[in-house]
């Protein structure tokens, strides 16, 4: 009887002991979570990345924008008309205003007059100086004026033209032989641009621009690269949640 009435105290004194482990099983726990925890910091350089991120990507939109323009430009007025044997005129006063702005760069295709029709705009020599001259490299007096009458002679077919900002037509009418195309296409205002180019040191100001517009991009690209980097060495420096240390656990009272 007396052993029976000492076991009870015995398992008490092994679950006080139990219990005295266990609390400092817990608490060993808290010190091991507080060690490893770390501050959250990524929240400030995440939103600078992400606007850094954004920056980056609305510049690089602009300048493929701007190069993909440029490039068609060039493909337009350089190298379109030389496989088509057309040419690139500059137009010089405002006589095809507004159809055709001063300043603007025409194609012009060569054409069999006898297809023109009234209203195609052609490109012509003509015998009196006309109000809208075009510059061509061969500095030929060429004018760019719409058709507004076609005319059947012994001589052959005349052409009455007319500039749609003038209130009178050409004089004298022209000639078959006297057309040399009629109007592909036009670039307002690159002429201004085109003009430019050939004058003075502009050539050398629009290629330095270009270049600091392309170190600009490169030096985008490399800041994308880096904040990319960036982020990839904070995630492999994140513990692995199964590599943490784990702390002891209370001891359980005997049953």
């Amino acid at each position: 009887m007396a052993r029976l009435g000492a076991l009870p105290g015995e398992e008490g004194g092994r679950m006080a002991k139990s219990g005295a482990v266990s609390d400092g099983g817990r608490a060993k726990t808290g010190e091991a979570s507080g060690k490893t925890e770390r501050p959250d910091r990524s929240k400030k350089p995440r939103k600078r990345s992400v606007i850094q991120r954004i920056l980056s990507v609305l510049f690089r939109c602009v300048i493929g924008l701007l190069l993909v323009a440029a490039l068609a430009v060039v493909f337009s007025v350089s190298i379109l008309p030389r496989l088509t044997n057309a040419q690139a005129l500059i137009v010089l006063s405002g006589s095809m205003e507004p159809t055709i702005p001063v300043g603007s760069v025409v194609i012009s295709r060569p054409v069999d007059p006898a297809e023109l029709r009234v209203n195609d705009v052609i490109t012509f020599t003509h015998g009196s100086p006309a109000q809208t001259d075009a510059f061509d490299p061969a500095n030929s007096p060429l004018v760019t004026h719409r058709v507004v009458q076609i005319e059947t002679t012994p001589q052959g077919r005349v052409f009455h033209t007319q500039g749609d900002a003038n209130d009178v037509r050409d004089d004298p009418p022209v000639t078959a032989a006297d057309v040399h195309g009629r109007v592909w296409y036009h670039i307002p205002y690159f002429g201004y641009a085109q003009q430019a180019m050939t004058q003075g040191p502009t050539t050398l100001y629009v290629l330095a621009g270009m270049l600091f517009v392309f170190g600009i991009w490169l030096l985008s690209v490399a800041l994308g690269d880096d904040d990319d980097e960036d982020e990839d060495d904070d995630r492999s420096e994140e513990p692995d949640p199964e590599d943490a240390p784990h702390a002891p656990r209370g001891q359980e009272a005997p049953r």
